[in-house]
């Protein structure tokens, strides 16, 4: 039986899985991602047996020089998602992480055809199957809607530099900035201005309708994009705080969707998402990304 690595670059951990063809994971490593991720990786699973390689990684990339180019939230803007594997002598496929994590759907779990991923953890990525097809774009960015503009006016930056993007708003690294400007109170982290808005807290629960109506805002721009059946969330800020974002979000989405409304629910590995995500890229390489020299 084959098996694959699936390797998950994220802003602050690095994951690596072993998995078999039908998805199970057989080991795992976990580690802080670095200036150079992929070299520590291909360090930690040097005498682990495998056949080929995915890498899911923040983007935005270059696909094909094998490269993330201007990633804002990593510990490095750029570096290599390919060549720091060769040494592994195996095959190796890369894409952005939601790209990755939405093919891991599409291959393991969901048989839809126009299928979305979100995942709202330290930043807001996307990935999107239309009628079966993985959508990339000339550099393997068609997903970037985390920098979708969701208010022109406004003077918020992102961590790419550019004005009133949907992830300024709503993303784990801008919400502490938000919250102080939304309430006047010190910046707080996600996980406390949820655990406030569950306790009551007046100001918190002001500044949360501000942050669910810009989810909402955001996300039916995603769906007005790739018109999916499904859409599904994953990170850390959806997975941990689905209870109020299954029940508030649905009806916000209504005031500004002008297309019919997909099934909305979790996705389907966790914080295996990406990895097991990227593990399906290496074992049914989509044609889209063969265009770009995949394998390598």
């Amino acid at each position: 039986m084959p098996f694959f690595l699936g390797v998950d670059i994220g802003a602050t951990w690095t994951r690596a899985l072993l998995i078999d063809e039908t998805g199970r994971v057989l080991n795992r490593v976990k580690i802080r991602t670095s200036v150079n991720p992929l070299e520590d990786v291909a360090q930690a699973v040097a005498d682990w047996h495998f056949d080929a390689v995915g890498v899911g990684s923040i983007g935005p990339l270059d696909l094909r020089s094998g490269w993330v180019v201007n990633s804002p939230n990593s510990p490095s803007r750029r570096f290599p998602l390919v060549e720091p594997l060769k040494k592994l002598g195996r095959p190796v496929v890369a894409a952005n992480d939601c790209v990755a994590a939405v093919w891991g759907e599409y291959v393991f779990r969901r048989s839809v055809d126009n299928l979305v991923y979100v995942t709202l953890s330290t930043g807001v990525g996307v990935g999107a199957i239309v009628n079966g097809v993985l959508l990339l774009g000339k550099d393997g960015n068609a997903h970037e809607l985390g920098h979708a503009v969701i208010d022109f006016r406004s003077k918020r930056r992102c961590g790419c530099g550019g004005r009133g993007h949907f992830e300024a708003f709503v993303g784990g690294a801008n919400m502490p900035s938000f919250y102080q400007e939304v309430t006047g109170e010190p910046p707080l982290e996600p996980a406390e201005i949820f655990k406030r808005y569950r306790q009551g807290h007046e100001k918190t629960r002001e500044f949360m309708e501000l942050w669910l109506d810009a989810l909402a805002a955001g996300i039916a721009t995603v769906i007005a994009a790739y018109d999916p059946e499904l859409l599904l969330f994953g990170g850390s800020i959806a997975l941990n705080n689905w209870d109020i974002i299954a029940e508030e979000l649905p009806r916000r989405l209504r005031e500004y969707l002008g297309v019919r409304e997909p099934t909305i629910a979790q996705a389907s590995f966790g914080d295996d998402e990406v990895a097991i995500g990227a593990a399906a890229l290496a074992y049914r390489t989509p044609e889209s990304l063969r265009k770009f020299g995949y394998p390598r």
